[in-house]
């Protein structure tokens, strides 16, 4: 959840203002851990500690927050924290690896999952995920040609571990997780030429 604002300067007893990111941040961990219909006002106020004039002066209503959550999720700003920004620098075995690896990472399939989720109802928000899907395809398929696979056989590639992605989300619930070193393999599969 956000941290509580801090009290202003020289203990005044005065919070700082919560900022565009603090709401949407707190809005996105509600949604994680307790769903769409968590995400009310009333409630996010409860759990920053602050009134609802302090809610309306970054949105004029509920819809607007929840844009501002779909759209910071899926942004190009939020990359750096999903580690795409990062492994773009990587030389490219090391970069499909990390990205393999990051399909079995837990930190953040319940946020995938809300929001893929919230994407079935909200046509905005499926777009924002559209957006981020093909940015990561082009980051994958990317690779694959680097490794010197032609661009039929690197979207084919490439899909693979993006729709596995796409569907570990899915099936985390009902199939087994695949290890590491099982992802491993599928990529040693996927690069061979």
């Amino acid at each position: 959840m956000a941290q509580q604002p801090a009290k202003g300067a020289a203990g005044s007893g005065r919070r700082r203002r919560l900022s565009l990111e603090d709401w949407t941040e707190a809005g996105l961990q509600l949604l994680v851990t307790e769903g769409l219909g968590a995400v009310k006002i009333s409630r996010l106020c409860t759990e920053l500690g602050v009134t609802k004039g302090s809610f309306y002066w970054h949105f004029s209503d509920i819809d607007e927050l929840m844009k501002a959550i779909a759209t910071h999720y899926c942004s190009q700003d939020n990359d750096a924290a999903r580690g795409l920004t990062s492994i773009e620098e990587l030389p490219v075995r090391e970069r499909l690896a990390r990205m393999a690896t990051m399909l079995v990472d837990d930190r953040a399939w319940a946020a995938e999952a809300a929001v893929r989720d919230w994407a079935r109802t909200d046509p905005r928000v499926a777009e924002s995920v559209r957006a981020l899907d093909q940015r990561i395809m082009a980051v994958v398929e990317s690779a694959f040609r680097e490794l010197g696979f032609d661009a039929g056989a690197a979207r084919v590639r490439a899909g693979t571990l993006v729709y596995a992605g796409i569907g570990f989300v899915y099936g985390r619930d009902s199939l087994t997780t695949p290890t590491v070193d099982e992802i491993q393999e599928l990529l040693a599969v996927l690069t061979r030429q």
